[in-house]
């Protein structure tokens, strides 16, 4: 026999059905094939000779638009509502039992679908017997599913199933959806607990912390300069992340004292920039526990070096050492920070990435297929234009493979002053006999130039970074590769200095000079050539 519906007002049942059904033009045999009845059946809910089972009744409130509460006029879910609020005092395992019974009555309810499953969530996380747990758990998790899946806009569904997924084990999906949020960081941390909760939670303070910070950067004022130093100072105090942050600070002054035309100032403030990253670059690698109030727990497990190449490589950054009025602190960063040695054979990618930074934007040529790589790929569309057979992509990866064979072979020989592991200059130099790219005429090389049985280096040229061009890494290279040379059995050293091959007529003499006080003398004057002012120079070692 069918289950007798649940209605308190079965007169009202039968008048909402045939008024709605009425007030949407349906028929009797209409309806009736939508809800899966006969038409008699329809006819006898109408008159009140019976009334829907509990299965039809979602059927028939789906086609004429109306809840099964309206339907059965209110009271029975009213009844459902109270004896769930009166069971909330009494704990999970009573409101689960009502809110079993009401979805009988009201199966596609969502209230009461939530409700039984956050209370199978709580008695699964309560429960000390794995059974159990596993089987609370399970249930809320295809119940949050469900909903989630029905309402995907609302993310309390994908919260609470992120949650029961992690309980279950499933960390993975749990921080997947968790992630997906729109607030990711709140709903990761509600998953972890104890050590795990409170780094995150740190981490996240750190993130929230750096990301106002980076605001009041792009701000570029004066005021929002204090705020940011207020911030450091407030939040943070003397200790690693701090340190990281105070370069960047003073940098921004030195560019608002220059722009305010205050040259003390903007000398002070670079100055404070270099001593700062120095301290940075300064803290040992490893785990740093913060000192701070707000990070007192928290470890930091990033590379603490390069802010000292941030100050000298970075694109934002480099330019304001260019300025002349920061030459002393240029000269001080290459007496303290620059380091010389040869250019390694498995080094093709660092050199690759200085001829990209340093060489082409300067003007120079380095007499090998690395002389003319773009600085930024923004160029390669008038490359692309004069060198049609070459795709941008392509062209950087063709010279990238070329460069780190040339290195990689020993064709690329010298020696390269470096920053860290980044190359800041380079001194192309040679055997004579067997260097390729010597800036010579086939005539000019068969005219000996040093007595029978001499070893003859040959340096080609000497290119810098741009923001450090005569601050005395040209000397500091040279003095280098001479030294080198004679503890390899060189008897003399030779350079090639020709003008159309530098910027300006500046660096040409500033070349000049800085071999003639290096001992080298011109033994062959060649500045009447078409090409411009030429000279070989020699120093016997």
């Amino acid at each position: 026999m069918p289950t007798p519906t649940p209605a308190t007002n079965p007169a009202a049942v039968s008048a909402t059905i045939r008024r709605l059904r009425r007030e949407r033009g349906l028929t009797q045999e209409a309806l009736a094939q939508a809800v899966g009845v006969s038409p008699q059946a329809i006819s006898k809910w109408e008159t009140g000779q019976t009334m829907p089972d509990i299965t039809q009744l979602l059927p028939i409130s789906k086609v004429l638009g109306i809840g099964v509460n309206e339907l059965l006029g209110g009271d029975r879910r009213k009844e459902l509502e109270e004896r769930f609020q009166k069971a909330i005092p009494f704990g999970e395992e009573l409101t689960l039992l009502v809110s079993l019974d009401a979805l009988k009555e009201f199966p596609d309810d969502e209230t009461f679908r939530y409700r039984l499953a956050c209370d199978e969530k709580i008695l699964g996380e309560r429960s000390t017997s794995k059974i159990d747990r596993d089987r609370y758990l399970n249930r809320a998790a295809i119940r949050f599913g469900e909903l989630h899946n029905e309402h995907p806009e609302d993310e309390t569904y994908a919260s609470m199933l992120a949650e029961t997924l992690f309980a279950l084990g499933n960390r993975e999906e749990a921080m997947r959806l968790a992630a997906a949020c729109k607030d990711p960081q709140k709903e990761l941390a509600m998953l972890l607990e104890g050590d795990e909760k409170r780094r995150y939670l740190q981490k996240k303070l750190r993130r929230d912390m750096m990301a106002l910070y980076g605001r009041l950067f792009a701000n570029h004022s004066r005021e929002a300069l204090v705020a940011a130093r207020t911030l450091l100072d407030t939040l943070l105090g003397e200790d690693v992340l701090y340190t990281n942050c105070l370069p960047s600070t003073y940098v921004w002054e030195a560019e608002l004292c220059r722009e305010e035309g205050n040259t003390e100032g903007f000398v002070s403030a670079m100055t404070n920039a270099y001593e700062a990253a120095k301290k940075y670059d300064g803290i040992p690698f490893g785990n740093h526990p913060y000192r701070a109030p707000l990070f007192d727990l928290l470890t930091h497990e990033v590379n603490l070096h390069g802010a000292l190449l941030g100050l000298i490589m970075d694109d934002a950054q480099a330019p304001l050492l260019a300025d002349p009025v920061v030459l002393d602190l240029r000269r001080r960063i290459v007496e303290e920070q620059v380091d010389c040695r040869p250019l390694f054979r498995h080094e093709g990618l660092a050199y690759f990435r200085f001829c990209q930074r340093h060489i082409c934007e300067s003007n120079y040529s380095n007499f090998s297929i690395a002389f003319d790589l773009p600085y930024h790929e923004k160029d390669l569309m008038e490359w692309m234009k004069r060198y049609p057979g070459y795709a941008g992509e392509a062209m950087l990866g063709f010279y990238k493979a070329a460069v780190e064979e040339l290195v990689g072979s020993g064709v690329m020989r010298g020696y390269a002053a470096y920053v860290g592991n980044d190359i800041l200059a380079y001194c192309n130099c040679g055997v004579k006999e067997k260097y390729k790219v010597l800036p010579l005429p086939e005539e000019e090389r068969a005219i000996p130039t040093a007595p029978e049985g001499a070893k003859i280096l040959s340096i080609v040229e000497i290119p810098v970074s741009r923001f450090f061009q005569n601050c005395g890494i040209e000397e500091m290279l040279l003095d280098h590769a001479l030294a080198f040379a004679k503890k390899q059995g060189y008897t003399h050293a030779e350079v090639y200095p020709l003008e159309r091959m530098e910027p300006d007529k500046e660096r040409f003499n500033a070349l000049l000079s800085l071999y003639e006080k290096a001992g080298f003398a011109v033994i062959r004057d060649l500045s009447s050539e078409p090409d411009g002012r030429y000279f070989i120079m020699q120093k016997e070692l």
